[in-house]
């Protein structure tokens, strides 16, 4: 049997850019990803929570798995 996890994380505003006017970004999602595999899980993907009206991602979940 097979155990999923979701982690939730939502980006942040990071200065301005051209063409939508303002950047976002997600931080330490690659930290998320190598604490996961350390316990054990392998990343499977991500999941969009909540979109802006330009229908950039705001909030997703990364999806885990591992053998129980």
């Amino acid at each position: 049997m097979k155990k999923v996890e979701f982690v939730r994380v939502e980006s942040k505003l990071n200065g301005f850019g051209i063409g939508k006017g303002v950047k976002y970004v997600f931080e330490g999602i690659r930290e998320i990803i190598e604490k996961k595999y350390e316990e054990g899980y392998t990343y499977k993907g991500y999941v969009p929570v909540e979109t802006r009206g330009t229908g950039d991602i705001t909030v997703m979940e990364l999806i885990f798995e591992k053998e129980k």
